[in-house]
């Protein structure tokens, strides 16, 4: 099981690759916390109908809604106030289940080294893309380009991305 952020999801589905996660994590379930449903509910509502996918992909068990048990509700009190309800209840279903996280987020990033949970960004993503031979490097261009484009995400290094 991996749990993927809100910012992860929204960006592959803005460019209408969320098949990407799939292909990048073929044996592993992926998973989202009722928070960060709840945040792409709303999203819906607002306008953003590219997430309606994501919507469709819970409601067919393709990316499974993750519940949260006791011990994560009460993990969340302990986590970073600065953090909002998905990153609370992702972070604490990670370090519960020693589970990966993907996430974009500068500080729930930080947490995550500094408490030994181990996540991906969306860098690293894009560099497994790649890397796991799941597609051509041009074709990571591509997808860098329509990220920077529909997204509105600037990559600080793409050689990075493509540094072996």
């Amino acid at each position: 099981m991996i749990i993927v952020d809100n910012n992860i999801l929204s960006t592959f589905a803005k460019i209408g690759r969320l098949d990407v996660l799939f292909q990048l994590f073929p044996q592993s379930q992926i998973g989202i916390v009722p928070a960060v449903y709840n945040e792409l509910r709303i999203g819906v509502t607002k306008g953003h109908v590219q997430l309606k996918e994501v919507m469709e992909m819970v409601q067919k068990k393709s990316i499974r809604l993750v519940t949260l048990t006791e011990t994560e509700i009460l993990l969340k009190p302990t986590l970073p106030i600065s953090f909002d309800e998905g990153e609370l209840e992702s972070v604490a279903v990670c370090k519960a289940r020693k589970i990966a996280l993907l996430t974009n987020e500068r500080s729930v990033k930080n947490w995550c080294v500094k408490e030994d949970i181990k996540y991906a960004d969306l860098p690293d993503l894009l560099r497994a893309c790649w890397q796991s031979e799941a597609m051509p490097q041009e074709e990571v261009k591509t997808l860098i380009e329509e990220i920077e484009e529909k997204d509105n995400i600037t990559f600080k290094s793409k050689e990075e991305i493509f540094k072996d």
